[in-house]
This record gives structure tokens, sequence and C-alpha cells, in this order.
């Protein structure tokens, strides 16, 4: 799948995720003014019947047939309670947890009702009903303050709402990993393209170079020559044991990635490893005019390690650190120790690695981009070796580079029952 395509998918299903989260919000703030409309709809109807009974009242022998009074001094608060409870629980409004009163428009004066400390807000309530049928006209009104009502509409709402907040969840959630999914499965399948390319060209390589010499030396003038047939099958011989090298790396991380490998861990010397090492890479050292340095600062080098492994590890920093140097390599291998085990660090000059690489070098097939230059080839496995083999002891290994100055790789190596101590 091509990148564009990749992207333009991308696009089109995030506008289309937006477009229904969009949609879903639109129809809960639709949900929410209909439950707020017919919340205001059934106060309407509950205040009309109270206040029918309040007419009837003015009409039977409980209220005088005189002039209009004042309402205190016809209706207690008990009357009222009552009268809005029958009417609005009616409506399913619980009038206990909210608040009524009837009040002088002109002077704010309560002068009944169940109003408490919220006299300011029943002035401003939208639920304001006159009195003027019943009591001295224009004077007072009837006003109904529910602190409580978005809790009791998001209430009626609750379950929808949070189920419909659970589904756009899981849509996002699923859309996040799904993109995720498809560009680590692109990064991935770009790896393993160029570890295929890198491989060939690998192997092509000493097959070439044995294929060569194999024909030079079936030629009359060369297989008569004994010296030359010893020079010719040296080289071929070098290039079988390169060919065998290379195919035992890739073998050995097949097993290590399904945990087929096992490591046989011995009491070894760490700085007799690491000059073993130093010494099969003194040649190719010189031919580049570098130079290695070896500090054993350590004191207790003796620690149990699987040595072919640990070997393994060393010649591929010490490779990588010479590899990868556009001048002359300067190389400083030391030791030191802790309470808790043995470090090892390869520093060099080189090229160095960009921030955003350093913790991506560790990972199966990866190879730090350079364009369409490709200076030195390899397989990615190196480092992911490196990697595994240190987990495998218990170790860890760490990095620090700044490109064009050089790369400091650590690695640590716990002590195991007493060795070292």
């Amino acid at each position: 799948m091509s990148k564009r395509l990749i992207h333009n998918l991308i696009i089109v299903t995030s506008l289309s995720l937006i477009g229904i989260i969009f949609t879903q919000m639109y129809w809960i703030k639709s949900s929410m003014q209909l439950k707020r409309e017919q919340f205001d709809n059934s106060v309407r109807i509950g205040v009309k019947g109270v206040l029918n009974q309040l007419t009837r009242m003015e009409n039977n022998t409980y209220l005088p047939k005189t002039e209009k009074r004042p309402p205190n001094t016809i209706l207690p608060t008990s009357l009222l309670d009552s009268l809005f409870y029958e009417d609005l629980e009616c409506m399913n409004l619980d009038i206990g947890k909210n608040y009524y009163g009837i009040y002088n428009r002109y002077d704010s004066t309560f002068v009944a009702g169940h109003f408490q400390h919220y006299q300011k807000q029943l002035i401003r309530s939208e639920f304001q009903f006159s009195l003027s049928a019943i009591y001295q006209q224009g004077d007072y009104y009837l006003s109904l303050y529910f602190p409580t009502k978005e809790r009791l509409l998001f209430s009626r709402m609750e379950i929808w709402l949070l189920v419909s907040v659970l589904f756009l969840f899981i849509i996002v959630a699923s859309f996040i990993f799904t993109i995720s999914t498809l560009m680590k499965q692109k990064k991935i399948s770009e790896m393993k393209n160029e570890f295929i390319n890198n491989l060939t060209h690998e192997f092509k390589t000493p097959l070439a170079t044995s294929s060569l010499a194999a024909e030079i030396m079936l030629r009359p003038d060369v297989n008569q020559n004994p010296d030359k047939i010893e020079k010719y099958a040296a080289v071929i011989l070098d290039e079988n044991i390169r060919l065998k090298n290379m195919v035992d790396q890739v073998l050995q991380m097949a097993r290590l990635e399904k945990g087929y490998q096992r490591f046989k861990m011995e009491k070894e010397d760490i700085h007799e490893l690491l000059r073993s090492v130093i010494d099969s890479f003194e040649i190719r050292i010189q031919e580049t005019n570098g130079k290695l340095d070896f500090i054993p600062e350590a004191k207790r080098q003796l620690i149990k390690i699987d040595a072919r492994h640990m070997v393994n590890v060393f010649y591929n920093l010490l490779d990588n650190a010479i590899k990868y140097s556009d001048k002359p390599p300067r190389i400083k291998i030391s030791t030191r120790n802790n309470k808790n085990g043995l470090f090892i660090c390869f520093e060099d000059h080189g090229k160095g690695i960009s921030s955003e690489y350093q913790q991506e070098i560790f990972k199966n097939f990866y190879r730090v981009p350079t364009g369409n230059i490709q200076d030195s080839r390899g397989f990615g496995l190196g480092l992911y070796y490196v990697k595994k083999v240190m987990e495998a002891h218990s170790g860890h290994i760490t990095v620090k580079s700044n490109p064009g100055k050089g790369s400091v790789f650590e690695l640590f190596i716990p002590f195991r029952e007493g060795i070292g101590l």
C-alpha cells in the first residue's frame, strides 16, 4: 500500500470520525434541550394545577369571600407545601429538593413559601406566575426555583449518555489502534524489504567472489600452479566462512525471537574476553589508521555470562564503532564496577546518532535512515541482538550520542550468585 493512499485513508477516516463525534454531540444537545422543554412544560402544568386549587379554595368556606387580601393573611406555608407536593409529584417533580415562594414584585417581599436563602434566585427564576386572579391584582407572583434541574435532566438521560460516551470512546480507541497498527505494519514492511535487499547484497558479494576464484582456478595456466591454487582456495574458504557467519547471525536471531536460544552461564573474565575481541580487530584498525584504547578499571571482572554470546556482543559494538566512522576511528573501551555489577563502555568519535533514532536502533531490522546513500550495509540485527543478549543476562544497554561527535554504548551486567563479589 502506497504512502499517499495510507495518508488519504487516514484523512478520510479521521474526517468521518469527527463527523460521527459532532453528530453524536448534536444529538445529545438536542436531547437535553427536549428534556428541558419537557421539564418546563411539566412545571407549568403542575403549577397550573396548584393555582386552580387555590382559585377553588377562594370560593369555599376556608377562604372568606371578602376582598382579596395578601397571601400571608390567608394561606399557611404547610398548606402550600401540601398543594405543591400533590400536583408537582404527579409530574415527577420533587418539590422537596426545590424551592418556591410568593412575593410582592414591587418591593421583592416574600410573604409565603418554601424559599430559605434563595430569594434572589426565585426573583430571577424563569418560572413566574401571576396571582392576580386570587390576590391583589398585579402585586403578587408565585415563583419556582430548581437548583437541581440540570442534575435531574442528566439523571434521566444518564444511561444513554454513558452508553453514547462509551461507544464513542470505543470507536476513537479502535481508530487510533487501527491507524497505529497500520503505520507499524507499514514500517515493518519497509524494514523487511530493506533487510531482504541488504541480505541479497551481502550474499551476492561472497558468492560472486567465490565464483570468480573458482573460475580462475579452472584456467590451464592457474591449475598447474600450486601457489595460485592455494591462494584462490583460501579466498573461497574465507568467503564461505563469511557466508556461514551471516547465515548463523540470521538463524541465531530467529532462535532468540522464538525463545529457543539457551544461554550457558559460566564464570568468565570479562577483560580477557575483551582483549581477545580487540586482538581480532587489530589489523583492521591499523589498516584504517585508527586508534583503540582499552582501560580495564573494573576490579571485579569475574562474572557469570555466556562467553560465546558476550563475545558476539563485543564484536558487534566494536564493528559498528569502526564501520560508522567517516574518519580514522578513535575508540575507547573501558570497564568499571559498582556494588551491583559490571559496566563496559564503548566510546567512539564517529558519525553519531540523532536523538530521535536512539531508541529505535535497538529494534529488529531497524537501520538509521540515510536517504539514498548507503554508506555501510548490514541486516539491522546487530544492536537488537545485543539488547536481547543483555536482557538474557538480566542486564541492559544504554546509548548517548551526538551527531558528528560520536556515540557511547554502555553495557551493564549484574553480579550473579556471588560471582564478582
